[in-house]
């Protein structure tokens, strides 16, 4: 194999500590899974947050019938699918492109379906015409007069889109193909990662799980700067891991280009500065990490003043530094900023995740708690350099997405520790993430549980 190939040796369908305990099977693992997904569809029925709530009765029903089939279907059914190492590694190529194809046309069509995000889609998306249509510096023209941008946002996002939108069309579908082309991105750099961490194994259940999450489809088809940020988020962490293994300046410098870009995207990748040096501790030294501490801030601070002369120069410095002073400190000084963190832990976070796939969370995240490997500590700063700054600025589930290849993979743990009910825990969950996109696709919320 290539450079590509795991940093970490590992056996082929390797189990991480396995959690030896007599209600763990694949049966019960099922029920509960189906059983959250009803808890969550009663839960909207009885707030009365749908407005399309002539939609919640036929998913009850397929809810059920989709339990009772997996929880009857006899493992040796799935067989035909690869998910054991020896066949992933003769089919690898065969297997992915067909994912990839299967995955790209379900987001083209939700892409087509999906009703228009309000203020963000439609802000990125009357920026991203102006681009493709009077060119990049017709951007910069009364900067501070577009509210999605010149309040809270750099300028990569519709330079990206628009730039696409020149070939594409400017039309709405057009930038959502864009995005659709970074979510496929983000699932191909998450198999990388995995492969790299574990084995081929945990890295195709961990890309193809991604998709289970709802709130990656119904992003991964807007035409926003979540799935981008995503993209390059995911795509630092896996430079930063081939630069640990085989330092070079030029990789490092790789590194640096895609943060950047991330950063020109959206403010939040300054969170992925902790999780690259927590990476050279893991795998690196602790001289390494502070050689590269002291390098990312020296970057950081370049860049940050770049941006702060873009800014300026364009008229937006004080309305974006008084957007980021008031976000970083919502939650410790303001109410509605603790009432957003809770409705985000109860309600939204879960439901961006898939209530289904929280068993397999918990399960992947006591796994690597008990095992305490280098490689599961990447997983595991992953998750809290996102989750941490979040809980006390602006914990908006949107803003957890970089976090979500990272919860795949450690969903993809968890799912294998249930015997033989690892294809079936994967086919239900899909499942599960299509019926959810169903009641998605054109959602209107007509009742708040927590925030007003």
């Amino acid at each position: 194999m290539s450079d590509l190939a795991p940093a970490t040796p590992t056996q082929p369908g390797e189990r991480p500590f396995p959690l030896h305990t007599r209600w763990l099977t694949a049966g019960s693992l099922l029920a509960l899974m189906t059983l959250l997904q009803l808890g969550w569809l009663a839960a909207i029925w009885l707030t009365g947050a749908a407005e399309a709530a002539y939609k919640l009765l036929p998913l009850v029903v397929t809810t059920v019938g989709l339990g009772i089939i997996f929880y009857l279907l006899p493992e040796r059914f799935l067989g035909w699918l690869p998910l054991d190492e020896d066949r992933l590694a003769r089919s690898e190529t065969r297997v992915l492109l067909l994912a990839g194809l299967l995955l790209g046309v379900a987001l083209l069509i939700f892409a087509h379906q999906q009703r228009v995000w309000t203020f963000d889609e439609e802000g990125n998306l009357i920026a991203s015409y102006s681009v493709a249509r009077n060119g990049v510096l017709s951007l910069f023209e009364h900067y501070d007069r577009r509210p999605w941008l010149g309040k809270q946002h750099p300028p990569l996002a519709p330079i990206i889109y628009g730039t696409a939108m020149r070939l594409l069309g400017t039309t709405q579908l057009a930038g959502r193909v864009v995005t659709a082309v970074f979510t496929l991105g983000t699932g191909w750099l998450t198999y990388l990662i995995g492969r790299r961490l574990f084995n081929r194994t945990t890295a195709l259940l961990g890309a193809l799980l991604l998709f289970s999450f709802p709130l990656v489809f119904r992003l991964g088809a807007a035409a926003m700067v979540e799935m981008p940020l995503t993209f390059f988020f995911t795509l630092t962490v896996w430079l930063t891991l081939r630069v640990v293994e085989r330092p070079s300046w030029q990789r490092w410098l790789l590194v640096g280009l895609a943060a950047a870009a991330g950063l020109l995207l959206k403010y939040t990748m300054v969170f992925v500065v902790p999780l690259v040096v927590g990476i050279a501790a893991v795998h690196g030294s602790k001289k390494q990490a502070l050689r590269l501490a002291g390098v990312g801030l020296l970057l950081a601070a370049a860049l940050g003043v770049g941006l702060l002369l873009l800014a300026r120069r364009v008229d937006v410095l004080q309305q974006q530094l008084a957007t980021v002073w008031e976000y970083a400190g919502l939650v410790l000084t303001n109410e509605y900023g603790r009432r957003v963190l809770f409705e985000t832990l109860t309600n939204r976070l879960p439901s961006a995740l898939g209530v289904y796939n929280l068993p397999l969370l918990t399960l992947g995240g006591l796994f690597i708690i008990n095992r305490r490997r280098p490689v599961d500590w990447v997983v595991l700063l992953w998750l809290l350099s996102v989750w941490l700054p979040l809980f006390l600025t602006l914990p908006d589930h949107r803003y957890f997405l970089p976090s979500f290849p990272a919860a795949a993979l450690l969903s993809a743990l968890g799912l294998q520790q249930v015997g033989q009910g690892t294809a079936r825990g994967l086919l239900l969950s899909l499942l599960f993430a299509a019926s959810t996109l169903y009641l998605y696709v054109d959602w209107v919320r007509s009742a708040e549980l927590y925030v007003r």
